[in-house]
């Protein structure tokens, strides 16, 4: 018996026990299904018994002639193939398809492969089109049957449907790499905050640079919201801008109509209004100034216009003595 370290992870236990009950049911059901003791008797088996096994199957001969399958196996087929019919063998889909796309004409299925060679098939992946031109992937299950002197005399296919749970790998895999995607972009745009985030004192940098990332932090929230679609221009505006209207909410004005932002110029928008709403709070009149932002609908926009904003009160804004985060930011 081979030695397995006490250490093996615990999926790896998890699928071993597994494939070791799939494989013994199989072996269990090739042995119910061909009486190898009598041959006579061959391929028998309660028709209620057959009916209810908890997985779709088939028998063949050494011919290949499909003897008898169950409800399950003629359900994943779309069709009831004729038993016996020499035109039928070996398998009673109507077409099959290799997991790479390509024709698996019958005589080449991995049914035939056992009845030829004798060696047992384990979770395999074959492609199924039912005449209806539906298709589905199942994963097979072969075991040879021999007689007493080792000679094949058939084959049972145990099978099941593996559409869905493949397309939910498939969906796992596409959602992890765009999260692997969305990290990446988000670890760009932190980095290029600190990059582009200066001050005189270092305090005022890490104070600096919380306020960035928390604006930033704040307009994801948004994107989640929306499921990634991005931002619309009112709520971005309002949230960015809440922290800092006061107990006043007259002092703040945003209309305009409905501007949906994709998260790239979203994150530009949110870092621009809060270094304007920031720069505007250590003004010194800065609790006597009205702010007013409007955007623009898509008739008036020029390309790269979003919103545009004034104020009654407050000094001009001083010229940046470095490039703008918010147009590296768009860039990411």
């Amino acid at each position: 018996m081979t030695e397995i370290p006490s250490d093996t992870p615990r999926s790896f236990w998890r699928k071993l026990v597994r494939n070791s009950i799939k494989v013994k049911a199989v072996a269990n059901a090739a042995g119910v299904i061909v009486d190898l003791r009598d041959e006579e008797k061959g391929f028998e088996l309660p028709g209620r018994l057959f009916e209810q096994l908890p997985f779709a199957v088939y028998v063949c001969d050494r011919d290949g002639l499909v003897l008898r399958y169950n409800r399950r196996a003629a359900e994943l087929w779309g069709r009831s193939p004729k038993l016996g019919d020499p035109n039928e063998r070996f398998c009673g889909s109507y077409r099959m398809f290799r997991p790479d796309g390509s024709l698996l004409p019958h005589h080449q299925c991995p049914m035939a492969d056992v009845l030829r060679t004798g060696v047992s098939v384990r979770e395999q992946e074959v492609h199924i089109e039912r005449p209806d031109g539906l298709r589905g992937i199942a994963l097979v299950d072969i075991e040879a049957i021999k007689d007493s002197g080792g000679n094949v005399v058939g084959a049972v296919n145990c099978f099941q449907d593996i559409t869905e749970r493949k397309r939910s790998e498939a969906q796992i895999v596409n959602l992890a790499r765009e999260a692997e995607h969305r990290t990446k972009n988000i670890m760009a745009t932190v980095l290029a905050t600190v990059r582009l985030s200066h001050s005189d004192t270092s305090d005022g940098l890490k104070e600096l640079i919380e306020g960035r990332i928390d604006a930033l932090a704040k307009v994801h929230t948004l994107f989640v919201e929306s499921r990634w679609a991005g931002a619309e221009l009112h709520c971005l505006a309002t949230q960015e801008l809440l922290a800092y209207s006061g107990e006043n909410a007259a002092r703040m004005r945003i209309d305009g109509p409905a501007v949906m932002l994709e998260p790239s110029a979203a994150q530009a928008v949110a870092i621009s209004l809060h270094e304007l709403a920031t720069t505007r709070q250590n003004t010194d009149r800065y609790r006597q100034r009205v702010v007013t932002l409007k955007s623009l609908g898509p008739s008036q926009q020029t390309k790269g216009s979003i919103c545009t904003g004034s104020s009654r009160v407050g000094r001009p804004p001083r010229r940046p003595r470095t490039a703008g985060l918010a147009r590296a930011l768009w860039k990411i």
